[in-house]
């Protein structure tokens, strides 16, 4: 009986140390990492009633509450690591071409509109193709300092598949080595 009881608590055990798997609305499933928690319409409300008093998490929920109204997005939040720091998922029906040629023009197409909306001139920290996820169509990396807030980077993964763009970004404030390395261990876990 005892050696039942070792591998029931075993097994257990495994089952609770991988990482937490979550379905997103837009048809894929994805590891979450350690410390986020995934927000929309319907968890949103409770979560800012209901969540600690700081006044910094308070304003970026509420200014989640507003961009979940204005657009279809998941947001991802680790208040632990920064009440700051997000990650957000949005899809679009695409369908364009991507190779390393085109990679960097495209890179500084992109900076230049979130600089016309940001108000902010600022400059493109990296460019390039990324292998993962490994079933995408083509898929690239992109990163650089926020053109909407001060202090923060933005750290994005685009690809194709099925003639869908997806677009997962970081937004950092502290750790942003940690937040890239979450990003991508996030893609790299999407199963569709």
């Amino acid at each position: 009986m005892n050696y039942y009881f070792k591998i029931l608590f075993f097994l257990l055990f495994c089952l609770n140390c991988q990482a937490k798997e979550f379905k997103s609305k837009f048809n894929f499933s994805f590891n979450l990492p350690d410390g986020y928690q995934l927000f929309s319409q319907n968890n949103l409300y409770d979560v800012y009633n209901h969540s600690n008093n700081d006044p910094t998490i308070k304003k970026q929920l509420s200014l989640a509450k507003q961009r979940l109204k204005n657009q279809d997005v998941e947001l991802l939040y680790n208040f632990s690591s920064d009440p700051l720091n997000n990650i957000t998922i949005l899809m679009f029906d695409e369908d364009y071409e991507m190779n390393e040629k085109k990679v960097l023009k495209f890179c500084k197409k992109i900076l230049k509109l979130e600089k016309k909306v940001g108000k902010r001139k600022v400059k493109l920290n990296e460019c390039r193709m990324h292998t993962n996820p490994k079933f995408a169509d083509w898929s690239m990396y992109r990163e650089n300092e926020s053109s909407f807030m001060e202090g923060a980077t933005t750290q994005q993964i685009i690809f194709m598949y099925n003639q869908k763009e997806y677009v997962i970004t970081s937004g950092c404030w502290k750790k942003c080595d940690q937040t890239k390395n979450e990003l991508l261990e996030m893609v790299d876990s999407i199963k569709f």
